[in-house]
This record gives C-alpha cells, structure tokens and sequence, in this order.
C-alpha cells in the first residue's frame, strides 16, 4: 500500500500532501508516522514555509467512517483514541510552529479535514472547495482542533451554528465568513498558491514567528493553554465516541439514511 502521507522539501518550501485519494484522503492510524516525521522535518531550520494539501480531487474528507465504524464495532477504544491523540500533536505543532502554514483547498475539507485545514495559518481555495463541520451529523464532536481552531476565526454563535448543524459552506461563503483567506478558479489554484507560498518564503523567517505567537497571545493562548483546549476537546470527542449516537450516527451513514439519534 502507498505511504498515506507524502513530504516534499524544495527551495525551503515543504509540502505534506495527503495521499489516500481513493477514499478522499481520510485519515487513518496509519498516518501517524507519516505525520510525525513530516511535521519533524518541517520544524528543521531547512524550511521557511509549510503546506498542507490533499492527493485528487478533496482536501480531506476527515475520519474514515469505515474504519471507525468497525473500529468501534470491535471495541478497539485504543485505536481510536491514539488517532484523536494524533489529532492533538498535529494540530498543537501547526498552530505553534514557528513559520507559516498554507493549506491548498481544491475540493471538500470535512470534519476532521476542515479541522485540519483550519490549523494552517493561511488558505487558498478552489472555488469547487466545500466546508463542513460534519462531526453532529454522526453523533460526533469536533476533534484535530476544529472546535478551537474555528473559535479563534468566527464569532461563538456561528462557530456553534457551523458545529451543531454540520452544514456544508461553499468557497464563496467560506470567504465571507473569514474561513479561506483567498478562492480562485481551480485552474488557477496551483499557481496562486505557488505565489503566495513563494512570497513566504521570501520573507522574514523571525518576524513570521513572533507573529505567530502574538497572534496566539491576542486570543489569551500560549502554547500550553493551546494544548489544554485540544485535550479538552479530544476528551469530548472520546466520550461522544463511547454514547450509542456515535454508533448509530456511523452505521446510518454507511447505510445512506437519515440516523435516529437518541
């Protein structure tokens, strides 16, 4: 089986890319080592700019509703929590990595892919790219730093409108909500991002940094209070996973009816 992530370094610019684009770049616990080694390389001296984007046609459609779905099925709790641990680690070393992070957007950003997609400091859209906070709609909490990541870009009334609905935001309203920083045609998408990424690069490593982290302290985050809300929401979602909702909401979806939800 190909790696599930791939990391590229060129010109002191790194690209992770999700790379399962038969199942829309779901996340597995297979990913774990190649998250960790590319989100390692990317902290080295080497790189000055970081970007996140997804093989084919989606972004990242999120958890992979197969392999949670039998993963709790069978009861292997431990699999399913070390993957929402994942999620805490890759979210905290985006958020505190001291360069930028851009995701490229070409297509749907769902659930824990939109989480990710909001961890990066800066995106780019296609103008096909979709959001959606899609975790209520299969009895499931937001987790990978979604419910932080997008408190900290919209106000709480529609952070909890977009959690507890799960509605899907096309590019345009993503743009207007503050979600993407920038939406342009998708044949255009690789050399808009290629320009802004390049214009990073270009840039003042220090600077970036300290911006990052004043960013951080004007939202009252530091580095270990950051941490303290990802736990907080891994916890939520470990519980959310263990009620009969979370069973109920996956099986109707695989099913492709409406779920009964206690």
């Amino acid at each position: 089986m190909p790696a599930p992530i791939r990391f590229d370094l060129a010109d002191r610019i790194a690209t992770l890319t999700l790379d399962r684009p038969d199942r829309l770049n779901a996340l597995v616990p297979e990913m774990r080592e190649g998250f960790e080694a590319a989100l390692a390389a990317a902290a080295s001296p080497g790189v000055k700019v970081l970007v996140l984007r997804g093989a084919g046609r989606a972004f990242c459609a999120g958890g992979d509703i197969g392999w949670m779905a039998q993963a709790l099925e069978e009861g292997r709790w431990a699999e399913m929590e070390a993957l929402l641990d994942l999620g805490v680690t890759v979210a905290h070393s985006l958020a505190t990595l001291p360069k930028p992070v851009v995701a490229v957007v070409q297509g749907p950003a769902a659930g824990a892919g939109m989480s990710l997609a909001l961890c990066a400091d800066l995106r780019i859209a296609a103008a096909e790219a979709a959001f959606s906070m899609a975790f209520a709609k299969i009895g499931l909490h937001p987790d990978w730093g979604g419910s932080v990541m997008l408190s900290r870009l919209v106000n709480p009334a529609l952070a909890g409108e977009l959690m507890m609905t799960g509605e899907t935001v096309d590019a345009g309203r993503a743009l207007a909500l503050g979600l993407v920083n920038r939406v342009v045609p998708a044949d255009q998408l690789d050399a808009a991002a290629q320009a802004l990424v390049g214009r990073l690069a270009a840039g003042p490593s220090e600077t970036f940094a300290r911006i990052k982290a004043t960013l951080l302290r004007n939202q009252g985050l530091d580095a270990e209070s950051l941490r303290a809300r990802l736990v907080a929401e891994g916890a939520q979602m470990k519980a959310a996973m263990r009620h009969v909702d979370a069973k109920e909401g996956l099986a109707a979806f695989l099913e492709k009816r409406a779920p009964r939800f206690q």
